[in-house]
């Protein structure tokens, strides 16, 4: 239907217009009707209209006036001029001013009427169809600049030079945040292993929100759920536009970066983005995830902190004491927050967990989770919940069928020679491993003994001379080198032990090996 507005000053004319012309049915809606001109300008300023029927003659406003303000606010509006006799030059210069036809008053029929509102609903239909053609060729022209800008956005991120230098071209070197957004994958069937195969149709449209919300935007698709943004922002806007800006009702994750001002540290930004989205693993409620929130692990506390708690987990394990197993277990667990620790972190920690668990669990039982499973999970608690679940099952399996005491002797003496092993080239200690294998250290020397047949320090020395012959017939290193590498501090007894108990001195022995 197109919209028609009827002024006329005389209420007659306005009525007979009306009633003696079926609108509906050429296909016309009456949107009102106005006295003068002022009266009329209020379907004029919203625009509600598409064809203008208007006498000339009136006071306050004439149809001249009308005519002018209506081609200047709503330019497609096609201007009928009613006309007398006398208004001829009135009428001409109506068509100066836009209208596209008059009729006169005493010749005005439903006839007549229908076919000039048909040459104009002809006229309108022609420029809006132009209208669409130039509109969907001004849109694909943006298209391809959007997509050729979305390249060179991609082979920047990739480290193309050539690329960097274009965008910072095209960004003027203004402030910028990247952005790293992930769609949820809770929809569909990801859990389940399959990959949804709508997720090229959902980045699609991410971009088209995006673009919509943040038109300076740029976006390059970067694997199959992930998309990165370049989004322009002034330094005071920065939060506004993370927190106010992006808000898309595609369900998604959005990382983002700090605000930058250099180009050259786009990969800095972009890396920072991805980063961010490591707290989904920690925050699972969270849509938005800032690198100004991220709080900085001390890497170097943190692994102490990891290996002082595994060694106690691991001890606990070797000689059964479930107990004190859980309690290490949970002081394990406990670090894992962001701020002490990363998801890779945590997730390698886990990892380790299921493998020590597994090592000591009795074959015959229900299977415990793999270490690989771990990787698989989506938040922290859900891998908390699995690697408590595997430890719950090798504690119900230890009660239900205990370890012989020879067993446990054996598993205890191996986790203290794998101790040693790692670590007889530097000064070690009996009470030191006992304390490792969580016993004490008397319990430990008789178990040591009765399982190897040799006592702690004669192990541990001959796994130094051992190591020391390998240094003195494989390399050319002084004898007080050897030594040292070997776990001896002190060469003169070193010398002295090594003839004992080879037959020969360590000079000796190199030298044979050398010819």
């Amino acid at each position: 239907m197109y919209r028609v507005l009827l002024v006329d000053d005389e209420a007659i004319a306005r009525t007979g217009l009306r009633s003696t012309f079926d609108w509906e049915k050429h296909g016309y809606r009456l949107v009102g009707e106005a006295s003068n001109g002022q009266r009329a300008m209020k379907w004029i300023l919203n625009g509600d209209l598409d064809i203008l029927i208007t006498d000339i003659a009136m006071p306050v406003m004439d149809g001249l006036e009308l005519t002018r303000r209506t081609r200047e606010l709503c330019p497609w509006v096609k201007v009928l001029l009613l006309s007398c006799h006398s208004d001829f030059e009135f009428v001409r210069e109506g068509i100066r001013l836009g209208a596209s036809d008059y009729i006169l008053k005493p010749t005005l029929d439903p006839d007549s009427l229908g076919a000039i509102l048909d040459q104009m609903r002809s006229k309108l239909e022609e420029e809006r169809q132009m209208q669409r053609i130039l509109t969907e060729h001004e849109q694909q022209q943006l298209r391809n600049k959007k997509k050729a800008d979305e390249k060179i956005l991609f082979q920047a991120l990739s480290g193309d030079p050539n690329a960097i230098e274009d965008l910072e071209a095209r960004s003027h070197g203004g402030s910028y945040m990247m952005a790293v957004l992930q769609l949820d994958s809770d929809i569909g069937d990801r859990a389940a292993g399959g990959q949804q195969k709508d997720w090229h149709d959902r980045i699609e449209r991410l971009l088209e929100l995006l673009y919509d919300q943040v038109p300076e935007a740029l976006a390059a698709r970067l694997e199959t759920d992930r998309i990165a943004a370049y989004v322009p922002v002034r330094p005071e806007e920065r939060r506004e536009v993370s927190e106010a800006g992006i808000k898309l009702p595609i369900r998604c994750i959005i990382g983002l970066s700090r605000g930058f001002n250099s180009i050259g540290k786009l990969h800095e930004a972009f890396q920072e983005a991805v980063e961010s989205l490591e707290g989904l693993f920690f925050y699972r409620d969270k849509q938005i995830l800032h690198a100004e929130d991220r709080l900085l692990v001390d890497a170097e506390s943190a692994q102490e902190g990891s290996t002082s708690g595994l060694y106690g987990f691991r001890a606990g394990l070797a000689v059964g004491n479930m107990d004190k197993s859980e309690v290490e277990l949970q002081a394990i667990m406990e670090r894992w927050k962001p701020g002490r620790m990363n998801k890779p972190a945590v997730l390698k920690e886990a990892e380790g967990i299921l493998g020590l668990l597994a090592m000591h669990y009795l074959p015959g039982g229900p299977a415990l989770p793999q270490a690989g499973e771990a990787g698989r999970l989506r938040s922290v608690e859900e891998v908390k919940g699995l690697v408590l679940e595997a430890f719950r099952m090798l504690r119900e399996e230890a009660i239900r069928h205990p370890v012989p005491e020879s067993t446990l002797h054996e598993r205890i003496v191996l986790q203290a020679v794998q101790y040693i092993n790692a670590r007889f080239t530097e000064p070690i200690s009996l009470q030191e491993v006992a304390d490792d294998v969580a016993v004490s250290r008397n319990y430990f020397s008789e178990m040591f003994k009765r399982v190897t047949g040799h006592n702690f320090i004669d192990y541990v020395i001959d796994l130094r001379l051992k190591r020391a012959k390998e240094l003195l017939s494989t390399t050319s290193l002084r004898v007080y080198e050897v030594a040292d590498r070997s776990g001896f501090n002190d060469v003169k007894y070193f010398s002295k032990l090594f003839k004992k108990l080879v037959g020969i001195s360590p000079a000796e022995y190199q030298g044979q090996h050398r010819k």
